[in-house]
């Protein structure tokens, strides 16, 4: 099967909304954002519903906003990972499958060079998991554990300057050893030793596409043919060690782990509702609207 070239990608992105996120209606998102799937961008990560706003949270225009700066990051990482000679083992494995997100971050945080691509890349984990923490259901309780958190997260929120994000985490091996963690700009605490922390690394990103968008063309049989038991033995060297190879590393714990993040940059909470100077009350709504059985799950699948 021949993969989606990225002219297709942006011709399905440009005929929608998505490039303007000035859509009228739930639908409108949903048709966009199908048109990119057939495209082969992944589009499973998150509950769709919350496209729509989230009661009491936040408003529809948000999540366009979000999904514009998510798509907008994904365009960029395609382009560093195609130009950038450093990168090509990455591109190389990207294309073949599918992005080792965590692969991708620890290589480039070693690297001053690759700067702009390891933060495209933190930025984009860390923004889906943001919306993956998110539910429209109704207000869930709070697990006991969690409850003398949050007036941590609000002070935390109202006291941040710029952009960046905030953690509820697991600080130790007791499931009650939580604290709350800003990271800024790109920081993100998802990766870290080489492995992905916090949330499935099987699970792709929001909006992910399934290729670099790499438009040279592939080798000819004869040259497949001919390096058939070399390329053989390389990729098995090289392939991603975490969702895409099927294999997986035992990692002693590392802490803090995240369990839940929030978006602190302006683009996330600026509108009618919270204006400029609203992120505590930003940060408060987050709370009630966290998908806390997702939480719990994350804290309880912590191996002691």
């Amino acid at each position: 099967m021949s993969r989606p070239s990225p002219s297709l990608i942006r011709s399905a992105l440009a005929q929608s909304s998505i490039q303007t996120f000035r859509p009228k209606s739930h639908i409108q998102i949903r048709t966009l954002l199908n048109a990119a799937s057939r495209s082969g961008i992944n589009t499973n990560s998150i509950d769709y519903r919350i496209l729509d706003g989230v009661n009491g949270f936040l408003e529809k225009g948000n999540f366009d906003r979000l999904q514009e700066w998510q798509v907008g990051l994904w365009n960029r990482l395609q382009g560093e990972v195609n130009n950038n000679p450093a990168l090509i083992e990455t591109k190389q494995k990207w294309d073949k499958y599918g992005l080792d997100m965590t692969d991708l971050i620890s290589t480039t945080a070693r690297d001053k060079n690759l700067t702009l691509a390891y933060n495209y890349a933190a930025l984009l984990l860390n923004n889906s998991f943001f919306l993956e923490g998110l539910t429209t259901d109704n207000a869930q309780e709070v697990p006991t554990e969690f409850r003398d958190l949050q007036e941590k997260v609000e002070a935390y929120a109202d006291g941040i300057v710029g952009g960046g994000w905030l953690w509820i985490v697991r600080s130790g091996d007791s499931s009650s050893d939580l604290d709350v963690i800003p990271t800024f700009a790109s920081g993100t605490l998802l990766v870290s030793s080489r492995s992905q922390r916090g949330r499935e690394s099987t699970l792709p990103l929001f909006a992910e596409p399934p290729t670099s968008g790499s438009t040279e063309p592939s080798s000819s049989s004869t040259e497949s043919d001919s390096s058939s038991s070399t390329t053989n033995d390389v990729s098995q060297a090289s392939a991603p060690l975490n969702k895409r190879s099927g294999r997986s590393h035992s990692h002693r714990i590392q802490y803090p782990s995240p369990l839940a993040v929030l978006n602190l940059y302006e683009h996330a909470y600026l509108g009618q509702k919270y204006g400029v100077w609203g992120k505590q009350q930003y940060a408060k709504d987050w709370w009630k609207n966290l998908d806390w059985k997702k939480v719990q799950k994350r804290n309880s699948d912590i191996a002691a």
